[in-house]
């Protein structure tokens, strides 16, 4: 996979994350971090670009349980309060997805660290950029975006701490539970 181009080997890497994330997160480890960057705005731009076809046609089903996820509902209230029409969306997801990757990586690895993960910084960024793949390609799709964004959660907070942090099995349900459980309660909040 080596001599592929980037674009071949990111579009190989897509299908194995969401095939077998196991075997994609063992792949990523040789992978650049400026590589997990592009990768994540290259298919975030699938979401980004076809969410303003989702909003003309009534929908609104974007959530906080994924990276992506995070973007759009920060996009949607940037839009909100600059009056900004939905063709801006897009790029304030894209935007969005270069933030909240970063803040992601950040508290992510600071807890698997405290649990005694053995991955470095980097690994949490790829394992977060990477990972989002499923939330990235099928989040604009109504009804579809909640349940992508519990995989692409399964890939990031669960199969990730496993293979990328070597954290134990209970370790990684521990740490799976309670972020989701922060993120349910968020998305919660924010219908109130």
């Amino acid at each position: 996979m080596k001599h592929m181009s980037w674009a071949r080997r990111s579009l190989a890497l897509a299908c194995t994350m969401i095939r077998d994330p196991a075997d994609g997160l063992q792949q990523i480890g040789s992978e650049r971090a400026v590589n997990a960057l592009a990768f994540l705005l290259m298919f975030g731009a699938v979401t980004a670009f076809l969410t303003p076809v989702q909003l003309s046609l009534g929908f609104e089903d974007i959530n906080g349980l994924h990276a992506g996820g995070q973007a759009e509902v920060l996009a949607k209230e940037v839009s909100r309060l600059y009056h900004l029409s939905n063709e801006w969306r897009p790029f304030l997801i894209e935007a969005g997805y270069v933030l909240i990757l970063a803040i992601s990586t950040g508290y992510v690895h600071l807890i698997l660290k405290v649990m005694g993960g053995k991955g470095s910084m980097k690994n949490t960024f790829k394992m977060i950029a990477y990972g989002d793949v499923p939330g990235l390609l099928f989040g604009w799709i109504p009804y579809f975006a909640t349940i992508s964004a519990l995989w692409a959660a399964v890939i990031q907070l669960l199969i990730g701490p496993l293979i990328v942090h070597k954290i134990s099995w209970a370790k990684a349900t521990a740490f799976f539970s309670v972020l989701i459980g922060v993120g349910i309660i968020d998305i919660a909040l924010q219908g109130l």
